[in-house]
Order: structure tokens, then sequence, then C-alpha cells
């Protein structure tokens, strides 16, 4: 709506009480598509910044404005010292100019293609946005769009608006309507625009404020809150800048923030609720040192060599059990399997504890960031609570690897041959183990461990799933994979990047599975 043609007119004309006698000190720019001008007389100064392109683009006029001291560029320094001589806007065209001698500005407000171009004599000198070659063709004597718009004219197009009046806009359509604009005869359509007609250079601006972007109307429209109300055009896009880029974008960053905490919050939640049932599961379950202990009371039980189950009297309650044993291997031999499981249970319960403590301790900080949020009350406040907490959390999120959590266990991922040297040479530590496809080329992975931690198994299967995917063997149905404790890892000098040897190793058959971090 600001560069609407009709606010334009009465904009230039609010300028020149501004502008005309002052002359172009400076030009330059700090920002991607910001252009800020600085006129001066030897009474009083003038800024008019453009914020061009971006979500919104826009004119505002600061008193102020501090210019850096770096990254900052001059544009149009032949119009420098040249005094503002008028304003025009061009017929049913969204083109202000400002004149400065010989010098023309055109400021070319076409939303995100908008533009600021130079002129001198009348020839094309230079622009600020050098992305848009085209500008160079505009012509300032092809501007005006003469349009009749006479009552004759009203009825021979039929009042068809887009015809008569291309530079309408939105808001002018909707008050139209509101008034009954389509349903009327034609006596109440002439009525009806002489009426907008007459509102549009009345200086009446509406400023309208809500969760929603800020709008700027020349005509008063439906909306859920009072506007406010401008006769001072530089007044109200002043207003409307700060709107936009204050008040807005507080409420839309804030929101945007909330919504992803919102996001974490319930997925922590349910990690926890699954977490805690998982843990209630395992512990319900009949404890593998049992069965193993079983099967250790009857070593003496023949079996057959192709056999793989076998009942036994439960004498822990007293009634029959069956229980798997493995096909030509002895009774002691499936006790020990059985035992191993139970140490690995055991880890698992004590991990998924200690992961449920991590996880409930992440939802308090989470609810309390929440909390913080939802109190702040300007754009610098949250954003420096959200640079906080970016920079607290920061050390968990800039890894260059891929990062898979396994039931609480870091699991990193090269990305390539200098990433997988990266990760095995300087981020591993000699006690985490690490995966690779058997004897072809992939992706390094390391699981991290914790106090020399032994790692479950259903853990070196996950992850060695994954190391089968990010290898030559993918599309295979099985993949083999090697693991290891990193330190018995070494890179041999001259190496290309990425090979290592490997001194001790086992080997786990996998298919290969795409797995994504937590």
């Amino acid at each position: 709506m600001q560069f609407n043609y009709y606010f334009l007119r009465l904009l230039a004309d609010d300028l020149s009480t501004h502008l005309i006698g002052k002359k172009l000190i400076s030009c330059f720019s700090q920002n991607r598509n910001e252009l800020i001008l600085r006129f001066e007389d030897a009474d009083a100064h003038f800024h008019i910044k453009a914020n061009l392109e971006g979500e919104m683009s826009l004119l505002s006029f600061p008193e102020n404005f501090a210019r850096a001291k770096r990254n900052s560029v001059d544009l149009f320094q032949k119009a420098y010292d040249k005094e503002v001589s008028s304003i025009k806007v061009f017929n049913n065209e969204r083109c202000l100019s400002i004149y400065l001698g010989t010098f023309t500005l055109l400021f070319k407000l076409h939303g995100r293609r908008s533009n600021v171009i130079l002129y001198q004599m009348g020839d094309y000198h230079s622009m600020f946005r050098n992305d848009m070659p085209k500008d160079q063709e505009i012509l300032l004597t092809a501007l005006d769009r003469n349009i009749d718009q006479s009552e004759a004219a009203w009825v021979k197009e039929d009042f068809n608006l887009k015809q008569l009046f291309p530079t309408f806009d939105k808001t002018i359509y909707q008050y139209l309507e509101e008034k009954g604009y389509s349903m009327a005869s034609v006596d109440q359509k002439k009525s009806l625009l002489q009426d907008c007609l007459s509102i549009l250079t009345s200086h009446q601006i509406y400023l309208y404020l809500g969760d929603y972007v800020p709008k700027l109307s020349l005509v008063p429209i439906a909306l859920d809150t009072e506007p406010k109300v401008f006769s001072d055009s530089v007044e109200a896009c002043n207003a409307f800048a700060k709107a936009f880029f204050v008040e807005y974008h507080f409420k839309k960053e804030k929101s945007t923030a909330l919504r992803q905490l919102e996001k974490e919050i319930s997925k922590t939640e349910a990690y926890i609720a699954n977490t805690m049932e998982r843990i209630q599961a395992l512990e319900q379950s009949r404890g593998y040192d049992e069965i193993a202990n079983i099967l250790m009371a009857n070593l003496h039980v023949a079996i057959r060599p192709e056999q793989n189950e076998i009942t036994l009297f439960d004498f822990y309650n007293n009634q029959d059990i069956k229980i798997k044993i493995k096909a030509h291997q002895s009774l002691q031999l499936s006790a020990e399997t059985y035992y191993r499981k139970s140490k690995n249970q055991g880890i698992e319960i004590s991990t998924a504890q200690k992961n449920l403590e991590r996880k409930e301790a992440q939802l308090l900080n989470l609810l309390q960031q929440q909390e913080s949020i939802v109190s702040t009350q300007s754009l610098h406040e949250l954003r420096d609570h959200i640079k906080v907490e970016s920079t607290q959390s920061m050390p968990d999120k800039v890894l260059p690897f891929i990062q898979v959590n396994i039931d609480g266990y870091e699991v990193l991922v090269g990305k390539n041959a200098k990433n997988n040297d990266l990760l095995t040479q300087k981020y591993a530590k000699k006690n985490d183990l690490w995966l690779h496809a058997k004897d072809v080329a992939g992706s390094h992975v390391v699981i991290r461990t914790v106090n020399n931690a032994q790692v479950p198994k259903h853990v070196i299967e996950q992850s060695a799933e994954i190391a089968a995917w990010y290898s030559k063997r993918k599309n295979d149905t099985l993949c083999p994979v090697i693991y290891t404790h990193k330190k018995y890892v070494r890179k041999p000098k001259g190496s290309l990047p990425g090979q290592v040897m490997v001194d001790r190793e086992e080997v786990i058959l996998v298919a290969p599975k795409r797995l994504y971090a937590e």
C-alpha cells in the first residue's frame, strides 16, 4: 500500500516541504538492498531510508541514522551537493522522482522489484540494485500513463475498475466491496467512485496493527482493530516501518521461537514416555540370568545337535519352561550367551535410566526457555535470549558430521573421505567404538562412549546398519560391518583421505538401514 500511486502523491507533497532547497550530502548502503540518503541545508537535515526487496519493500524517514565505519558503500556521488528543486509522481505509476539540478533520482517502487536509479540530463547513469539490468532501459519521458478516468469513461468501460484505475490496491477494492460496489446500480457506482476518489486525496492515512502484517491504507476498512490515523504521510511511513520492523517482526519471531520450543517439548515428552515404558518392560520381563541359571542346573540333560529349543523345569516358578538354544551348541555355551544378554540387559536399563534423567532435565530447561520467551517484551530482548540459548547449546549442534542418537548413545557418521579422517583422527576418542562396512568404501561411524561403558549389542547393530547404508554395499541384502575400539584404528603415513588400517576387529552381519538424527 505504501507504494500505491495515490499514497505516493500525498508523500510527494509532504516530502516537498522537507526536501526542496536541501542538498544531497551522502548516499550509501551498508545492508543488502537498503539505501540511505541524507539531505541538508543550513538549518536542518532529512534522511530517506529505502528498504527494497526483502519481505516487504518500504520507505521510512528516520530522524537520525548512524553510518557504520566498515562495510559501507557510497553511491550516486555525482549527484552530491546538488539541490532538490522538485519532486514528482508520474501519472498512474508507482514511481517517485527527486530532481537535483541536471540529475534525477527515480524511486521505482514496484514491491520486491523496487530500485533507485540515477539519471543525468534525462539519460540513465547508474542504479542501486544492479541485479535488475532491464531497469537501465526505463525512460523518464515514458513513465506517465495517461488514462481517461472521466465519468464518461466509467460508463464506456462498464465500471471495470482494473481497466479504469489500475493503481487501486487491495485495500481500495476491499473498501468499495464493503460499500456494495459490485451489486450497486450505475448511479450508485458513480457516487461510490466519486466518494472514494475524494477520500484518496483527503490526507487521511490509516495504519492497522494486529497479529497480521501491518496494513497502511488511504481508506477505512473492516478489520478487528481500530486504526491509527495520520494526516502526514511521512509520519505514517515512519509508524508503518516501526510497526513492521519492530512490532511485527517481534511477534513473528516470538511465535516462531515458541513453535520450535513446543515441538522440542512435545518430542522430549514423547521420548520420556517411551523410555519409561521401555524401562518398565525390561524390569518386568524375565531376566536372562534366571534362564541361564536354569540351563546351568541342567547341564546333565542330553540334547540333539540340531535341537534349537529345550523344555526344562523352572525352579523359580515350579513349572516347565521352553528355552531357545542354538543348534550345535552345548547347554553351557547357551547359558553363557544368556549371561551376556543379562549383562547387556542391565546395561540397557542403566543407560535408559540415565537417558531418562537427561531428558527430564532437558524438558525442564525447555519449559524454562518457553516461560522466558513468553515474558519477553521486545525484539531486542527476544533475540538476546535466543542468542544466549543457541550459544549454550552450540557444542551439540556444530559438529560437522551426521549425528544420530540411539538410546542415548551419540553416533557420528562421516560425510566424505576428508570428513572421515576428521572424525576418526580428531574427534573420536580411543575407547569410542569405530565401525565401517567391510572391504568397501564407506563412511566411518563412531559410537561415543562414556566412562568406557560397554555399548549394548542393539546399539552396535543399529550403528552397523548405518555404516552399511553409507557404503558401497547400501543396496545389498546383508552387509558385513567391522567394529573395534578407535585405539585399534590407525592411519598409515602417505595414505589417501579416509584410508585407515585396523589392527583388531569383530564382524557383524546386518541389513543396510538409514537412521535419522533424534
